[in-house]
């Protein structure tokens, strides 16, 4: 198998992954279009003891349908537009990470845990090592 098939299985296997996305995302979106609040909303000046229902199983399944990005941080790199420019199929661009320091697991955006990189059935992925807490996460939004 020559290297322009692997690409194109490659990119077929990408096509499928999001088109299974999308269909996840348009069925996530129908169902939230058809929730209804389990409950009244809370009124900020509200002095009685409301009580607040927990959501139903079924808005519960609503979010867990939800796609979201993973990816994979292996490293970064700052790099001037001209190196960018200066950039052809043989370049090598150095990373700020050592091998052996951990990837970090981002979610939309957001690091949420630490891997290591490893190789399963000729394919990479990422054995989680460390998950960030939740304090952590909410300090690094505030930036405390």
């Amino acid at each position: 198998m020559g290297r322009e098939d692997i690409e194109k299985q490659w990119q077929e296997e990408l096509n499928k992954q999001q088109n299974n996305q999308n269909e996840s995302f348009h069925k996530a979106a129908k169902n939230y279009r058809e929730w209804e609040p389990v409950s009244e909303p809370i009124e900020e000046n509200s002095t009685e003891d409301e009580t607040v229902e927990e959501p139903s199983d079924e808005v519960l399944l609503t979010l867990l349908t939800i796609p979201l990005e993973v990816s994979v941080e292996v490293g970064s790199r700052r790099i001037s537009l001209e190196e960018l420019f200066s950039l052809k199929p043989t370049s090598v661009i150095v990373l700020d990470k050592m091998l052996s320091e951990p990837v970090d697991i981002k979610v939309n955006g957001k690091k949420i845990a630490e891997g290591e990189l490893v190789v399963v059935n000729d394919r990479f992925g990422v054995k989680i090592t460390r998950i960030i807490s939740p304090d952590e996460r909410i300090k690094r939004i505030k930036g405390t």
